[in-house]
């Protein structure tokens, strides 16, 4: 609830922000590709991006990202199960690998556009391109 109190007022202009999509979710990975830690970002709505409220709370930042390629699987429904996410990794480098592209894979990205219970739903997984990193 970190963001949610972030969005809510929780920081430094003490303003209102509307819950932007995609909603994003950054997985760290080990040699072995474990999980070893994780972060949820969201895109700071158009109005504040030149002076982005900064947070009052030590556990929320405000990141800047430079621009990157990025290789994407989209799919729908409402999965959350990890193996569900897997195999959609998998598929994906796959794909990439039939083009002999080999992705960044000590992250992983999933990204959520549509809010839950708003019909249905798009996610998607993402690598990063080796060279964007």
């Amino acid at each position: 609830f970190r963001i949610f109190k972030y969005i809510r007022g929780a920081n430094d202009q003490g303003v209102k922000t509307a819950m932007t999509v995609p909603v994003i979710n950054k997985w760290f990975l080990d040699d072995n590709y474990q999980l070893i830690g994780g972060e949820m970002a969201f895109f700071i709505p158009s109005a504040f991006q030149g002076n982005p409220p900064i947070p009052t709370g030590d556990e929320v930042k405000v990141d800047t990202w430079d621009d990157a390629i990025t290789y994407d699987r989209a799919f729908g429904g409402r999965r959350k199960d990890p193996e569900f996410y897997a195999k959609e990794f998998t598929t994906l480098f796959k794909a990439l690998a039939k083009d002999e592209i080999v992705p960044f894979t000590k992250m992983v990205i999933t990204a959520g556009y549509t809010r839950p219970g708003w019909g249905r739903q798009r996610n998607e997984v993402m690598y990063l391109d080796s060279d964007s990193v």
